[in-house]
């Protein structure tokens, strides 16, 4: 690898990050939103569809630290010992 790839898998990985979190933290104020609105109503059908859509944000959540963990796996080869070029 040489020094301009992983100077750019760092910023690219550092942008993954911001991103993720920016999502992460847009996506936990509407579910919070959405937790809120399920409590309140006392309309059986709605709180069945709520609570669909809390699986949809768990889901949503669960994608987001994917993502983080695969941003974070592919720095690994950056912190190797280069390997010798083969002949």
């Amino acid at each position: 690898m040489t020094k301009e790839e992983k100077a750019h898998l760092e910023d690219f990985v550092a942008r993954v990050f911001t991103f993720a979190f920016e999502l992460g933290t847009a996506l936990d104020e509407l579910h919070r939103e959405l937790r809120q609105m399920r409590f309140e109503t006392e309309d059986k059908d709605l709180q069945a569809a709520l609570i669909n859509l809390e699986h949809a944000f768990f889901m949503t959540a669960q994608s987001i630290n994917i993502l983080k963990e695969q941003a974070r796996n592919a720095v690994i080869p950056t912190r190797k010992a280069p390997r010798k070029p083969t002949k």
